[in-house]
């Protein structure tokens, strides 16, 4: 029903007014998050829906808003390694048919660094059961960057094709419901106290839109 694919699918068919609207539905209010910082052997939770966490579920779009997914190792800490990770999943139910279409995911991220530290960025995804390839961003010593915004996007190509019913079903069959899952993780190091690190990853976009050259002619996901 649901299967990777990166060969472009084109299917001839009519767009209904109905699913113009948008081709996933973000169930946000059924999300599950946790998350934990680590600094010098001290660690703390974070990554809590509407503490440090917000997600928007809007159209197509979900938008996911960390205030709390960083490190800092300030010149004179004692802590020379930090870490902080956040799993999240949220179901999903994608539109019925049979057309292809492209999750593409952007992360926001920043950091400060001197010559004697190091910072990796990191975020592993699954959609529907299926593993997206990582974006990886590593920050290796011996370099001073100051990136108070950058940004990343990869983006994947899936295929789907809901189960055929009856006739009146043959493009729309039944509804693909699943899960969205990402594991963002931030570390950095540094070789002495005097150094000085810091940074954060402040924000996920994801986008689930139907590849140009596809239509879809059934109901727009949630809707009954």
């Amino acid at each position: 029903m649901f299967a990777r694919s990166l060969a472009a699918l084109t299917v001839a068919s009519v767009v209904a007014p109905a699913f113009a609207q948008n081709t996933i539905f973000w169930d946000t209010a059924g999300a599950r998050l946790a998350g934990s910082k680590t600094q010098g052997g001290f660690s703390q939770s974070i990554c809590q829906i509407d503490g440090d966490t917000f997600l928007i579920g809007n159209g197509d779009q979900l938008t996911v808003i960390l205030t709390g997914l960083g490190v800092q190792l300030p010149s004179g800490d004692q802590a020379l390694t930090g870490r902080a990770q956040c799993r999240l999943a949220i179901p999903v139910e994608a539109a019925r048919g049979r057309y292809a279409a492209d999750l593409e995911q952007t992360v926001t991220y920043g950091l400060v660094k001197g010559t004697g530290s190091s910072v990796s960025v990191s975020t592993k995804s699954t959609f529907f059961g299926y593993p997206v390839n990582p974006l990886n961003k590593l920050y290796r010593w011996g370099t001073v960057l100051n990136i108070p915004l950058e940004t990343a996007t990869r983006t994947d190509r899936f295929s789907v094709d809901t189960k055929p019913g009856s006739w009146w079903y043959r493009w729309c069959g039944v509804r693909p419901k699943g899960v969205y899952t990402a594991d963002l993780a931030v570390a950095a190091e540094k070789s002495g106290s005097a150094d000085d690190v810091q940074a954060s990853i402040d924000g996920l976009d994801v986008r689930f839109t139907v590849a140009p050259g596809n239509y879809v002619s059934c109901s727009a996901p949630g809707s009954r």
